[in-house]
């Protein structure tokens, strides 16, 4: 049987045509659950998330309320009573695929005008009433801070027929407590969210006011849910967060986020730890210790580097220096032999020279990242770097994101070349549609594909010899 090459990340992505990379890219993705609609349910929703892990568990606990009000999810738009879209405002282009999107449902709203429409998340958050006023078939905005009201706006729409903007950002918000079963091909894998914003305020990044200030939720609350989910079968957990590493720090007498590792390690029945993303300026020591010494946390880090230039970090806002990261890239592979290191990269950020760009690709060769994802920056509304001078051309971004492309896809298919022969212990998730095959991932994150219809079952921790590197993943048998 031919082996599937699957990019690393994300992990929820079997029903697109092509995957794309995660956090902070771009994505799109459906839920949409295969069971048959139940005669007594009442009516159907369809979701459609663009974005982050965190987009997309939001769409999770979205899709739990609509569940709650007796709806069934369907397969498309034209077949709901409730769309929601879900968005993501970190590149141009995901404004400009939310609007089509909206204009692709107008039609439909036309012919079933109690259909209730909805933009959920980041773009909704930063576009608030100009949705509304742009737009005139969509029903309601919805912001970050509040998906737990999602069902009470519902009904009030159906109630009043007038238009809802709820975007306010609400301090220990309710929606950072809820929790909601996967609604990914994979039944044993689940996000948790541990805090939600970014305090940071780096020079490119809209984050900080589409999703607020950092808020970390209460550990007692994230370790009832993570017992509660390992009890029903979950194997592997992924704790999600703008920045995992400032955890604890918003709430006075919260432990730390390596803290916080500890206590989730001695979860029964769980068998591994993933949390993403870290902040290089907030990655302690302490979060080093923890990932070497405890069984279940994966050797595998999210650390953006963003530029190898001290002089673009500097007006990024990131602080920190190139040293300074090198620093802690050396600490991490001293203490855990064979951690995977993957990271964020721009490239034409205002006033990049091409000896800063160089000093990027020497920082790639230098590093030697697992994997990276890569930009041309974007101007963002109401960040510092959109009114920055000598904003870099859109041909001279383009040229030097596939100058970064080229390298890393060269280190990554030299890092899956090295694989082959080694044995890895691989996490069964799923089985490929049609071909049955079963794939899963390493504990350093790396997809692996069975090379033939292994006796196996999802939530299986299996040996496997890994007998091919593709260019965005394993293959191997069981040994």
């Amino acid at each position: 049987m031919g082996a599937v090459d699957s990019f690393p990340m994300p992990r929820h992505d079997c029903r697109q045509s092509k995957p794309e990379p995660v956090l902070p890219q771009l994505r799109r993705r459906k839920i949409f659950s295969e069971r048959s609609m139940s005669n007594k349910s009442k009516g159907t929703y369809y979701i459609e998330t663009y974005g982050c892990q965190m987009n997309e568990h939001d769409s999770e606990k979205m899709a739990a309320l609509l569940d709650e009000l007796g709806m069934a999810p369907v397969g498309s738009a034209d077949e709901a009573e409730v769309v929601v879209i879900n968005t993501c405002s970190i590149r141009e282009k995901a404004e400009h695929k939310v609007y089509s999107a909206l204009g692709r449902l107008k039609p439909l709203k036309a012919k079933n005008p109690g259909m209730v429409t909805i933009v959920a998340g980041c773009v909704a958050q930063q576009e608030r009433e100009r949705l509304l006023k742009r737009t005139d078939h969509l029903d309601i905005v919805l912001g970050t801070h509040c998906i737990a009201e999602l069902k009470e706006l519902i009904e009030r729409t159906r109630r009043t027929r007038q238009k809802v903007n709820r975007t306010e950002f609400y301090p220990d918000a309710k929606c950072l407590h809820m929790s909601a079963p996967a609604k990914g091909p994979s039944p044993v894998c689940s996000y948790v969210t541990i805090m939600q914003g970014c305090s940071n305020f780096c020079a490119y990044c809209v984050v900080p006011f589409t999703r607020g200030p950092e808020q970390s939720r209460p550990s007692a609350s994230i370790a009832a849910e993570v017992r509660d989910l390992a009890d029903k079968g979950i194997r592997e957990i992924t704790l999600l967060g703008q920045n995992v590493n400032a955890y604890g720090k918003d709430r006075p007498g919260e432990i730390s986020f390596a803290q916080l590792l500890g206590m989730l390690d001695g979860t029964p029945e769980l068998a591994r730890i993933r949390f993403t993303t870290s902040h290089p300026r907030d990655f302690t020591p302490d979060l080093i210790v923890a990932m070497a010494r405890l069984e279940k946390v994966c050797e595998h880090i999210h650390l953006p580097l963003q530029s190898g230039s001290d002089r673009i970090l500097a007006a990024m806002g990131r602080g920190y220096t190139i040293e300074d990261y090198l620093h802690k890239i050396r600490s991490l592979r001293d203490r855990i032999p064979g951690v995977a290191i993957t990271a964020d990269m721009i490239v034409g950020f205002p006033g990049e020279t091409e000896e800063d760009f160089h000093d990027t690709l020497s920082a790639l060769e230098e590093i030697r990242f697992d994997q990276i994802f890569s930009f041309k920056y974007s101007a963002r509304p109401r960040t510092a770097a959109a009114k920055f001078p000598h904003q870099i051309d859109e041909q001279n971004r383009a040229e030097r994101l596939a100058r970064v492309h080229e390298l890393q896809e060269r280190i990554t298919g030299e890092y899956h070349d090295a694989a082959v022969g080694r044995i890895e212990e691989v996490l069964i998730e799923g089985l490929r549609p049609g071909s049955g095959q079963a794939f899963g991932r390493t504990r350093t994150n790396k997809i692996v594909n069975l090379d033939s219809s292994e006796n196996v079952s999802i939530g299986d921790l299996v040996e496997v010899r890994i007998s091919r590197g593709l260019k965005h993943s394993l293959t191997g048998a069981l040994t």
